[in-house]
């Protein structure tokens, strides 16, 4: 008797073991973006650019980047956000070149160089220098009724996040490294 249902477990499980079962395949691209998603705050400074109709060539810059996970969960943040319109001054051949995966490390350099380590409001914001993200510093102008960074104005700041603060600027600021690249110069 013991037998017969050792012999039944094992056809069963021999069954089961050689069953095609239905599966779905991620293509590493799918993979990352859900894994991203995953990990993406609600409220995060990349949460709210990507909720915006104004940053969507930002957005697009920061998943090719990889840097939308690092700034939807990790540490705070102050970034000097490029709008659309931003991007759209620079020459067409130039986006798309950064966007290639070979010029990722550019592409991050660019991005890094809008951004700021800690939570800075603009009333904390000070006359001088302040180091990014990407190692470069960037000059910020403070007066009663402006703000600018690189010579280029605030124009819509202190848009807080949960993991930092956003400043919106109209240009897309380059870093003296990248200057020369595919057509960039500030």
């Amino acid at each position: 008797m013991k037998t017969k249902h050792v012999s039944q477990a094992l056809m069963l499980l021999t069954m089961t073991t050689f069953t095609p079962t239905a599966f779905s395949v991620e293509t590493p691209t799918e993979k990352s973006a859900a894994i991203t998603k995953a990990t993406v705050k609600k409220g995060s400074l990349t949460s709210m650019i990507a909720d915006s109709a104004t940053f969507s060539t930002l957005t697009k810059a920061l998943v090719a980047a990889e840097l939308d996970g690092t700034l939807g969960v990790e540490g705070e943040y102050t970034i000097f956000a490029p709008t659309d319109e931003a991007f759209g001054k620079l020459p067409a051949e130039t986006l798309t070149k950064l966007l290639l995966p070979e010029n990722k490390e550019k592409l991050r350099s660019l991005l890094l160089y809008h951004v700021v380590s800690g939570k800075v409001l603009s009333t904390d914001l000070k006359d001088g220098e302040v180091k990014t993200l990407n190692g470069e510093k960037v000059k910020v102008d403070v007066s009663d009724d402006k703000v600018e960074v690189q010579g280029h104005k605030v124009f819509s700041a202190d848009v807080i996040a949960t993991n930092g603060v956003m400043h919106t600027i109209g240009t897309v600021m380059v870093p003296k490294s990248l200057d020369g690249f595919a057509g960039l110069d500030d």
